[in-house]
């Protein structure tokens, strides 16, 4: 096994377990626990992250497509948050609606990338 395929299993992973602290930091800020500034800097650094996965995917020539996905869900997840920040609350809305589609995605490529000979 390549050094890409073993990247992009353990990256899909972090990427999942990302997404599970990051509903944690969001409901310790709407409950008063911390605010909402390590929700915030989890989610750039998630997009970050997921970016780099894509490059990695690209490399391990395996799942690019989903892989692709999950940088689609989590840039929007990213905007949402900031438009429902600085723009109109509704945006906000919708972005706790699309943290149902990053987990989906997220968990999905977890258990695809190790399941993928």
């Amino acid at each position: 096994m390549n050094w890409a395929r073993v990247a992009h299993r353990v990256l899909a992973s972090v990427i999942a377990a990302g997404v599970a602290v990051q509903v944690f930091l969001a409901g310790a800020g709407a409950f008063g626990a911390t605010g909402y500034g390590p929700h915030r800097a989890l989610g750039w650094a998630l997009l970050i992250v997921a970016l780099v996965e894509l490059l990695v995917a690209v490399a391990a020539a395996r799942l690019i497509k989903h892989t692709a996905l999950l940088v689609l869900v989590v840039g929007l997840q990213v905007a949402l948050g900031v438009l429902g920040t600085e723009t109109q609350a509704w945006f906000g809305a919708f972005h706790a609606l699309n943290a149902l589609a990053v987990m989906g995605a997220a968990g999905t490529l977890a258990r695809s990338a190790w399941a993928a000979r």
